[in-house]
């Protein structure tokens, strides 16, 4: 199926899954926090939400990268392999004759594309549902502490935990308190400071 579309159809396809992934998991961590994050959002900002996930996060890319040359073994090598040895016995004993027949039909590069994109939907999903539920936990007990001072406009200052940014809204915590607050950055904020942690 895939190898029938055009460039230009993958390019579309891949920013339709981009944007959907994007919103899905954003929707889903803020919505642990009491906020409709779709009235908050804009398409570039669901559009690049997963790769900045991807990026800002060395664990997540780790398990992502490991996974994705795993399945390129799988689906591209192992195929190779199993022709090579098929008719070895050594090997029919780890593999049973009648999967031997059957061979593998799907397409290396539908099959490639396909499980990593349902693997990086799930990674995601699942990473922001335990985020969100970590997050709430905390918000019940207001576990927070500050790690950002917001300076506004009028050079009011207040530490905030913040919770996430996206192109035209900051959420954060302020101190002692259990309630996420959504504001405009380019109307009230001049500054964004990270506080060093206290060693």
């Amino acid at each position: 199926m895939l190898n029938k579309l055009s460039f230009q159809e993958h390019l579309s396809l891949g920013y339709l899954f981009l944007v959907v992934l994007g919103l899905v998991s954003e929707a889903i961590f803020y919505g642990f926090l009491d906020i409709n994050y779709l009235e908050y959002v804009s398409i570039l900002d669901a559009l690049f939400s997963p790769i900045s996930l991807l990026i800002n996060n060395k664990l997540l890319f780790g398990v992502f990268i490991f996974f994705m040359l795993l399945t390129f073994f799988w689906i591209v090598r192992f195929p190779k392999i199993h022709e090579k040895n098929k008719d070895k016995k050594w090997y029919r004993k780890l593999y049973k004759e009648d999967a031997n027949k059957k061979g593998i039909k799907v397409s290396k590069k539908s099959g490639f594309v396909f499980v990593v994109l349902y693997f990086l939907f799930a990674l995601l999903l699942g990473f922001r549902l335990g985020a969100g539920i970590n997050y709430k936990k905390k918000l019940t007990n207001i576990k927070f502490k500050s790690d950002c001072l917001l300076i506004f406009k009028d050079n009011s200052k207040l530490k905030v935990k913040k919770i996430g940014q996206n192109s035209a809204y900051i959420f954060y915590v302020e101190e002692k308190d259990s309630v996420v607050t959504a504001t405009p950055i380019l109307d009230n904020i001049k500054q964004i400071k990270r506080i060093k942690k206290e060693k």
